[in-house]
């Protein structure tokens, strides 16, 4: 047996199927009128075959196969765009959850002393994020805060379910003679202190 007719013989089966190229096609045919063994084989594989043999039959049959392909191709692509625009909305969600802030009126926001600190505790719903600067007072070892309050929606609805409030600790109480909010009222004064700090 040579090399021709090896290739022939692989090709055999694609040719009966009819899903060999025209090139392979006419190998085949060429190989298979000089060489009595390799057409034996060939009709030997015809006989066998109980399958229909026209090719617009095979088509035909295969059609249930193409759609079913079709619509599974179609219902992974529809998946992924769902998945993805799901994956987005969720991190644009949190995104602008922290982004977009409300203000807290310092109202809502009380401050006491405990073991020799300053705290503050929010009244309202959520964590609390502030703002402060403190400064010094002159000739003195004290200093007065000046502080806004805000949240984002994260802090206020989302921080909650995952974390309890606790009160913030601002500094240590003998160094701060008042809290101020950003409009300039006080919030918490250092009664312990001599006036003339």
């Amino acid at each position: 047996m040579n090399k021709e007719c090896e290739i022939t013989r692989d090709l055999i089966p694609l040719y009966i199927d009819h899903i060999s190229s025209d090139a392979s096609k006419d190998y085949v045919e060429e190989h298979v009128a000089h060489c009595p063994e390799c057409q034996k084989i060939l009709n030997d594989m015809q006989s066998h075959i109980t399958l229909p043999i026209d090719y617009s039959e095979r088509l035909e049959e295969a059609k249930p196969i193409t759609k079913l392909k079709k619509t599974i191709n179609r219902k992974i692509i529809i998946t992924a765009t769902i998945c993805v625009l799901i994956v987005l909305t969720f991190v644009s969600s949190i995104y602008i959850s922290t982004k977009i802030t409300y203000d807290i009126p310092s109202s809502d926001v009380t401050f006491y002393e405990a073991n020799g600190k300053l705290l503050m505790k929010y009244k309202g719903h959520g964590a609390l994020l502030y703002s402060a600067y403190a400064s010094h007072i002159e000739n003195s070892p004290t200093k007065e805060w000046h502080i806004s309050f805000t949240q984002t929606f994260f802090e206020r609805y989302i921080q909650p379910l995952y974390k309890k409030d606790k009160p913030q600790v601002l500094d240590s109480t003998k160094e701060v003679k008042a809290v101020y909010d950003q409009d300039g009222h006080i919030l918490w004064q250092n009664k312990s202190l001599p006036n003339n700090e």
